[in-house]
């Protein structure tokens, strides 16, 4: 009898110290997790991935989250090698769960595409759309629309949306009316679906007002890129293969709406623009000086720097303003645009990021 109970007493202990170690892993495993996050907060990714590091290396059964936090951050920092590494290896254990099994292929997935290995994206996210993951069909979404099948992404976003208004179809409608434009084609289908999918989205209006002035009809292209510019006045520097479509009559359109806000500095450029395909630079030269004065942000600036690289030699008498232009907008400094989404930089405003692939993230 005195050796059981002392048996049971060996076991009480001994599992009263697994337990007491299982909870003292876990309380490490929470402070370098924390930790991870605190560091990723302060924006220092190399003391991130050391602490979540630690944290996966305790092997407690929430290791798993701690490896994807861990994978979604290699990935953020650029460390494409490493994260695709880390999630195969999750994938080649026997005791992953198939709801586990499905999420770490997203992830996976999302690596291939920040790589650019587009086909290999495409595959991994294929069988999980097929077993009906909406998160898996967003990012097959993108990646067709990374390897420029807009028909496709447009195709399944619509299944997505499931009827009503939704902007990033009208966006992907817009996108294949402009590429219809550009060969020629019949667009107008596509820009006014895009309307309806996005009654009150800038891209949609501005795509139909380009199909309204590219036949002809210049009233309603205004009218147009009126509503576009009350939407989204921030995009007014993408009206202008609207306007510049428009034809004669865009100038007093642009010049009514400077009197309205004479403070946007984005206005000025596009006054100057139409000046100057009219071959009226000397009077283009005063509106992109005035432009680069009310320029508070420094996106305009990087605009003019592009437009005076790109326009006509000037005439030999404004050969000196032009050049005092071009060194004022030269010298002044300019941030670029970033990214609200991924935080990645541009020159110049789009309405998709060319890195993360959101819409109306600048």
């Amino acid at each position: 009898m005195s050796w059981l109970v002392l048996a049971l007493a060996c076991a009480a202990a001994a599992a009263a110290i697994l337990v007491r170690e299982q909870l003292r892993r876990r309380r490490e495993q929470a402070k370098a997790y924390l930790k991870g996050v605190r560091s990723m907060l302060e924006g220092n990714p190399d003391a991130a991935m050391e602490a979540l590091s630690d944290a996966a290396r305790l092997a407690a059964p929430e290791a798993y989250d701690t490896y994807l936090a861990l994978g979604a951050l290699f990935r953020r920092e650029g460390d494409l090698a490493r994260a695709i590494r880390l999630h195969r290896n999750i994938l080649l254990r026997a005791d992953l769960a198939p709801e586990r099994r499905d999420e770490v292929e997203r992830e996976l997935a999302a690596d291939y595409r920040r790589g650019g290995m587009l086909e290999e994206a495409e595959a991994t996210f294929r069988p999980l759309v097929e077993r009906g993951d909406g998160a898996a069909a967003a990012g097959l979404r993108d990646v067709l629309v990374d390897r420029g099948d807009l028909t496709g992404a447009a195709e399944l976003q619509r299944r997505l949306a499931e009827g009503g208004e939704d902007r990033l179809l009208a966006h992907l409608e817009a996108a294949l009316a402009r590429r219809a434009l550009s060969r020629g084609a019949p667009a107008r289908a596509h820009a006014e679906q895009a309307v309806a999918a996005g009654p009150g989205s800038a891209d949609a209006l501005l795509a139909l007002a380009e199909v309204e002035a590219g036949e002809g009809r210049a009233e309603q292209a205004l009218s147009l890129a009126a509503r576009a510019l009350d939407a989204a006045p921030e995009a007014a520097l993408l009206a202008w293969p609207a306007l510049a479509a428009a034809g004669p009559a865009a100038l007093p359109f642009v010049e009514a709406r400077l009197a309205a806000r004479p403070a946007d500095a984005a206005l000025w450029v596009l006054r100057a623009r139409l000046l100057l395909a009219a071959g009226r630079q000397a009077e283009a030269l005063p509106c992109l000086a005035g432009a680069l004065e009310r320029d508070g942000t420094g996106e305009v600036t990087i605009a003019m720097r592009e437009l005076l690289r790109e326009a006509a030699a000037p005439a030999p008498d404004e050969l000196a303003a032009r050049h005092d232009l071009m060194r004022a907008a030269l010298l002044r400094r300019a941030q670029p645009l970033r990214c609200r989404s991924c935080g990645a930089a541009t020159p110049l405003r789009a309405w998709r990021c060319d890195r993360c692939g959101a819409f109306d993230a600048f």
